[in-house]
């Protein structure tokens, strides 16, 4: 484990299995955090919550490329140690980065099952992402959400009251970001520090964070919430919860769940008053995690070995 001061530098356990990568993305580079695994070894591709970046998470992270893992971790556009640019941060942005770092796994290791898992809005991205490949071999999604749900509101800080106004806002919210796109809307004004984590100590590791984001520009909360969770996935996919996810209800996650269309889908609800499952439980996140790509990874190799002898 990190000491708080590596933590703080956003330092890596094991330099020697580390190394980061720069992509040149549409609009901007982007970098990629890579640790190596086995030959062969399924390649996940991991996509951080809502302001962060790989190295918030790097102890789970660093434990998954033990069990022989190869992991790639997106700096997403204007994130980490990503360059911030003048051009626009948009949700269709990250988007893209993620389809591009999906393709350069697939193209830099080419005999290694590639596994989308995202975390918190992560995992918002994660099921976006599997919509618009064919490439991924399954996905795992620590979190989900709705927009069109009113129950979306349970994620914010807004008042539940505001439910049966959850057209209107969404409406509001719209035509504002197209009056003022780059208006900076703050962590604090969505969402509940309280809620996304009740250790003082990973609060103050966000809050001093210098390769953090303390802001989203409006247009981009606004095109996430626009994201349609019911286009069809082609892979299979696994939806990570906590039982006392204090910002995620599991009633919230249980029907967002049964809108997502998928060759197969498998609920998979952790013991946990934690919403940061992955950072204050890291040893056990991979333990649950690592069987299930694996899995994915497994049926993966047999259907392509299949469409190899048929070719």
């Amino acid at each position: 484990m990190r000491t708080p001061h590596e933590r703080l530098i956003n330092d890596v356990q094991r330099p020697e299995a580390y190394d980061e990568v720069v992509l040149d993305g549409s609009a901007a580079p982007i970098v990629l955090s890579v640790w190596r695994g086995d030959p062969g070894a399924p390649a996940v591709l991991f996509l951080p919550g809502t302001m962060t970046h790989p190295l918030f998470y790097e102890e789970f992270l660093d434990g998954l490329n033990r069990r022989g893992l190869t992991v790639v971790g997106l700096h997403a556009a204007g994130h980490g140690k990503s360059p911030r640019t003048r051009h626009p941060l948009t949700f269709a942005t990250v988007v893209g980065n993620a389809l591009d770092a999906l393709a350069w796994v697939r193209s830099t290791f080419p005999d290694a099952p590639p596994v989308l898992l995202g975390t918190s809005q992560g995992g918002v991205l994660a099921i976006a992402v599997a919509a618009r490949t064919d490439l991924a071999a399954g996905v795992v999604a620590h979190n989900v959400l709705d927009a069109s749900l009113p129950e979306t509101l349970a994620t914010t800080r807004l008042p539940r009251a505001l439910a049966p106004a959850y057209s209107a806002l969404r409406a509001a919210l719209r035509g504002v970001a197209q009056v003022a796109p780059r208006l900076p809307v703050p962590f604090g004004m969505y969402l509940e520090m309280a809620r996304v984590t009740r250790d003082a100590a990973t609060a103050e590791q966000f809050w001093t964070d210098p390769l953090g984001r303390r802001s989203y520009p409006l247009r981009f909360l606004a095109e996430m919430l626009e994201e349609d969770v019911t286009q069809p996935v082609t892979c299979p996919v696994v939806v990570v919860a906590t039982s006392g996810d204090p910002l995620f209800p599991l009633a919230y996650t249980r029907a967002v769940f049964a809108r997502i269309e998928a060759p197969s889908k498998q609920l998979v609800v952790v013991a946990s008053p934690e919403h940061l499952l992955f950072v204050h439980d890291p040893e056990a996140s991979v333990e649950l995690l690592v069987p299930r790509v694996r899995s994915f990874a497994e049926r993966w190799q047999a259907e392509h070995t299949v469409d190899a002898q048929r070719a």
